[in-house]
């Protein structure tokens, strides 16, 4: 299995990349960038596995962090938005081998496996093959104790998650954003509606069903000035029943393949998310 770090930061974002392509091989730097047109990561290649220095960036044009691998060689990374190391990834020419690690925009370390030529294998047998093979990097430190799978767990990592989103500056009560214009051409859409009086049709469903309030928590812009969001925030009410509605409204973006919802059950959380990109 050979592995690379390499993702849009959003869906409707153009790929800039530079690249040429050599059978499935790939050479060259492969950019992506954020909605708003600001460069988001870049990625060399030679011979088709990740080699050189390895860039990503914020949607400020903040640089996040940086990179360096060999041949398909060294640990590739990912960083949250606010600078906190998300992805650890290490690969040996370009296969999983070595520790894997993800964290929370918190710090919280949630997952860590280790992989040996592409399979997940247990702590002590990557260290067992390490020992005997120099080529395989090695771990002084002790495998990590990760919280267990727990509601309680799963309610944390929504709200980091959350209180990411709610931490954005352009974020809009969904109702007031989708009927306010500053123009007569400018529109503002939402997901995958394919209108803007669908979208709001929407959003009345769920404050109709109990919805607390609806919030847009990113809003891009394109070339032509029109507003668009690919995700919502439902702040859910108490009483059961009326978070049960909530959700049953909210089971139109699945029926219609036109997003999904997180959690996929209530586990005590006070918003869910609505994603769709």
């Amino acid at each position: 299995m050979r592995t690379a770090i390499q993702q849009s930061q959003h869906s409707s974002s153009p790929h800039r990349s530079r690249i040429s392509e050599c059978g499935t091989r790939r050479d060259g730097i492969v950019r992506a960038r954020h909605s708003n047109g600001v460069l988001a990561s870049e990625h060399r290649f030679k011979d088709g596995l990740l080699h050189g220095l390895c860039r990503e960036w914020d949607e400020k044009g903040s640089l996040l962090g940086e990179f360096k691998m060999f041949h398909g060689t060294g640990v590739q990374r990912e960083w949250h938005d606010n600078g906190q190391l998300k992805i650890e990834v290490s690969t040996v020419n370009g296969e999983f081998c070595g520790r894997n690690r993800i964290w929370l925009r918190d710090g919280t370390l949630i997952a860590e496996r280790f992989y040996l030529h592409g399979s997940e294998v247990k702590p002590a047998e990557y260290a067992e093959a390490a020992a005997e093979d120099k080529s395989l990097p090695r771990y002084t430190e002790p495998p990590a104790k990760l919280p267990g799978k727990t509601p309680a767990t799963q309610r944390h990592i929504h709200q980091v998650f959350v209180e990411g989103l709610l931490e954005r500056v352009n974020q809009r009560e969904a109702r007031l954003w989708l009927h306010q214009q500053k123009g007569a051409k400018e529109k503002h859409l939402l997901g995958r509606f394919d209108s803007q009086r669908a979208a709001a049709t929407f959003v009345e469903s769920l404050y109709e069903a109990g919805a607390a309030e609806v919030i847009v928590p990113r809003i891009y812009l394109d070339e032509n000035g029109n507003e668009f969001a690919d995700a919502l925030l439902i702040r859910l009410p108490r009483a059961r029943s009326a978070r049960v509605r909530v959700r049953e409204a909210c089971a139109l973006l699945r029926e219609h393949s036109l997003g999904s919802f997180q959690p996929d059950s209530d586990i005590g959380e006070e918003h869910l998310y609505l994603g769709m990109a």
